[in-house]
C-alpha cells in the first residue's frame, strides 16, 4: 500500500514540476542589452533578429508554438544625442532593407513596429526606443518552408532634425 501511495506521489510531483518549468518558460522574453545611441548626424544600424534569439526561432502569429518558438522579437535602444541643443528635435527611426535569408523575396512578411515611448523628441537625456518584428501569415507551406528558421536581416535608420 505504501509503495503505491509513494508511486502516485512521485507521479504526481513530476506532473507538477512538468507544469511549473512550461509556465516558466512559458514566460520568458527574450530581451537584448542596454544599448544606447548617440545621434550626431544620424546613426544606421544593421540588425539580425537570428542573432537576438540565438536558440529560438521566429514564426507567424498563427502558427502553432514548440518549445523555443517565438511570435515576436523585441529590441530596445537608449537614443540620445551626443551634444545638448537648446531646443529637442524631431527624432525619426525608420525601417528599411528588411530581408529574410538574404533576399527580398518574402520580406512583405516582416513586420516592424517602431514606438518611441510618445516622445519624438530627443536631446542630451535618453529617449527609449522600442522595436517588434513579427512575422505575418505565409500564403501557403512552401514560402512557410522557405521562411522558418531564416535570419531576418534590416537597417535602422535614426536621425535628428530640426
Amino acid at each position: 500500500m505504501k509503495r503505491k501511495l509513494l508511486a502516485i506521489l512521485v507521479i504526481a510531483l513530476l506532473f507538477a514540476g512538468t507544469g511549473v518549468a512550461y509556465g516558466y518558460w512559458d514566460n520568458l522574453v527574450v530581451e537584448e542589452n542596454d544599448v544606447t545611441i548617440t545621434v550626431g548626424e544620424g546613426v544606421t544600424l544593421s540588425v539580425s533578429v537570428k542573432d537576438a534569439i540565438p536558440s529560438g526561432v521566429l514564426i507567424p502569429a498563427n502558427a502553432v508554438l514548440k518549445a523555443g518558438d517565438l511570435q515576436e522579437v523585441e529590441f530596445s535602444y537608449n537614443v540620445k544625442l551626443d551634444q545638448t541643443v537648446l531646443t529637442d528635435l524631431d527624432l525619426s527611426v525608420v525601417a528599411s532593407n528588411v530581408k529574410i535569408n538574404g533576399s527580398t523575396a518574402n520580406a512583405g512578411l516582416v513586420n516592424i513596429v517602431i514606438t518611441d515611448n510618445n516622445s519624438s523628441k530627443v536631446n542630451s537625456s535618453d529617449v527609449v526606443v522600442t522595436i517588434t518584428v513579427t512575422l505575418s501569415d505565409p500564403a501557403d507551406l512552401a514560402v512557410y518552408n522557405a521562411i522558418y528558421n531564416q535570419d531576418i536581416t534590416f537597417d535602422l535608420t535614426f536621425t535628428a532634425t530640426q
